[in-house]
């Protein structure tokens, strides 16, 4: 598979043509400016004519894929994204932890652990704050 984007239909003056007349409507209704070196022209093409009211857009795109159609055949399939990478720890691939697992657990009052402050422990689940102004008041 190359790494540049095929782009032979381009070269014909009257799909071209088509093809800005396209891009002008489609800036007008939809505010997008599409570019002919972009690789995925020929979709977003599509998308927009698929989604558009105005009937002028529809019929430019009918001419530009029966052009397309008589020069290469039929439209390729768009390229599904590659599968994410399998994350690795240390060159040891590792399982996506579930979303629960991520998150911090919640200790219930009883649980909570003992706060220390300067060697003593405070009560439980009191901030050290209020433990350091009531040490500092003796």
């Amino acid at each position: 598979m190359e790494s540049t984007p095929d782009h032979r239909w381009l070269m014909q003056y009257n799909i071209v043509n088509l093809v800005n007349q396209c891009r002008r409507l489609i800036r007008a209704e939809f505010d997008e400016n599409l570019s002919l070196t972009d690789p995925q022209l020929r979709f977003k093409l599509a998308h927009f004519a698929g989604h558009t009211r105005s009937q002028g857009l529809q019929r430019l795109y009918g001419e530009i894929r029966l052009a397309l159609l008589k020069l290469e055949g039929a439209d390729p399939e768009p390229q599904q994204p590659p599968a994410p990478a399998v994350r690795r720890y240390r060159g040891q691939a590792i399982s996506p932890a579930p979303e629960t697992a991520r998150q911090t657990p919640t200790r219930s009052r009883s649980t909570q652990k003992a706060v220390i402050y300067r060697g003593r422990t405070v009560a439980q689940g009191q901030k050290t704050r209020g433990a350091a102004s009531s040490q500092a008041e003796n």
